[in-house]
């Protein structure tokens, strides 16, 4: 079975300038095409792997792009049309991502009527200024409107993004930020780095003289975050995200776990078994191989039993709770080899302050989550 799936919805109502990740252009001809596309594509995917037939997933993450776009209506149709091919019955929790300026009260009710009980809304910001200067469509008004009714309406579970190191932010920014962040109440917080993704506007500002702040300055940022959202009873339990106890994104741990997901739509990336594959990061392509019954476009691959053990694996150091070596080697018999292995590589990273132990457990240090791609290459 598949415990988590992933509708990946392509659409915007412009480009930030930091974003990397794939989205068009919305068009409200396209949106209603594409309402019934990933249903087409489960139909297909479950042809050619029949035991998934009639899933039901433990959690639903629609992410973007900017769902809301599809409307009211658009996001009725392609869950109605997903209900044909999988069952939410099982649903435990159901997020949506959002932009401050597509929130409305009637799209909460129309939300909360599927079954979504969880909202993540990308915020960034609180400093009007730093939210022009990277692209953003909404002020701090916005924003904390957009939180204020996602709270009244009942979605009890709502978190937000931000991202440290954004150009022209002083110490004294970040901190109103961070400040303001907690006093809204909020069940999760993401706070990620700023990086420069090829491509982007951020890329050809920084390429023609920007400057932005640098890796110190950064991880001084990420530093302070950690220090008060901690004082405001949050805990970080991924590298990246912040929850009060309890309120951790299920969907996010699942994967991090070691779990498979499906993920439907352009640029979707799935993981069932020893397969993984993305779809490209194209919705012209997307839509006219659904038109002829094909899968759209992918990268496909098939991992070897220890290659996909260890990516399963390693992800995991992401968390604050760590990985157990000996559980590991319980968990995929091609590791048992290397249980013993790992305790001594970790054993060595704990006397220079990457590592710590808790019970059975290993898990990184405020010095390790800063060098965390370098510790899962050393277990590799």
């Amino acid at each position: 079975m598949i415990p988590h799936l992933y509708i990946h919805v392509p659409f915007c109502d412009g480009k930030c300038h930091y974003c990397g990740f794939y989205s068009v252009l919305n068009d409200a001809h396209l949106t209603g095409l594409y309402t019934p596309l990933p249903s087409k594509e489960l139909e297909l995917v479950v042809k050619a792997r029949p035991k998934i037939a009639r899933f039901s997933p433990r959690t639903v993450y629609m992410g973007g792009g900017t769902p809301a776009l599809l409307g009211e209506a658009g996001l009725s149709r392609l869950i109605e049309r997903l209900s044909e091919h999988l069952s939410f019955a099982s649903v435990e929790e159901w997020t949506v991502e959002l932009n401050p300026a597509s929130v409305s009260r009637s799209l909460l009710n129309a939300l909360r009527k599927l079954g979504v009980n969880r909202l993540s809304i990308g915020v960034q910001s609180f400093n009007d200024a730093t939210l022009a200067r990277i692209g953003r469509r909404h002020d701090a008004r916005a924003a904390d409107q957009a939180v204020h009714l996602a709270q009244e309406t009942g979605f009890e579970n709502t978190g937000i993004d931000l991202i440290a190191g954004l150009p022209g932010v002083t110490p004294a920014i970040w901190q109103a930020t961070l400040e303001h962040a907690v006093s809204l109440k909020l069940k999760h917080l993401s706070v990620y780095a700023l990086s420069v993704e090829p491509g982007t506007v951020l890329a050809r500002q920084k390429e023609e003289g920007l400057v932005l702040p640098d890796d110190g300055d950064q991880l001084s940022a990420l530093k302070h975050a950690e220090a008060v959202l901690g004082q405001a009873g949050f805990e970080r339990y991924e590298i990246s995200n912040y929850a009060q106890p309890g309120q951790e994104c299920r969907h996010n741990l699942g994967i991090w776990r070691g779990n498979d997901y499906l993920g439907l739509g352009p640029a979707a990336a799935s993981r069932l078994g020893d397969a993984r594959w993305t779809n490209d990061p194209d919705v012209a392509g997307y839509m006219d191989s659904l038109a002829q019954k094909q899968l759209p476009p992918r990268t496909f691959e098939t991992l070897t039993p220890t290659d996909d053990a260890l990516e399963r694996v390693t992800f995991a150091l992401r968390l604050a709770e760590g990985i157990d070596p000996s559980v590991v080697a319980q968990r995929f018999a091609c590791l048992r080899d290397r249980a013993a292995t790992w305790e001594e590589r970790f054993e060595r990273l704990m006397r220079h302050g990457i590592t710590e132990r808790g019970g059975r457990r290993w898990r990184l240090t405020a010095r390790g989550r800063e060098i965390c791609d370098a510790v899962i290459r050393e277990l590799l």
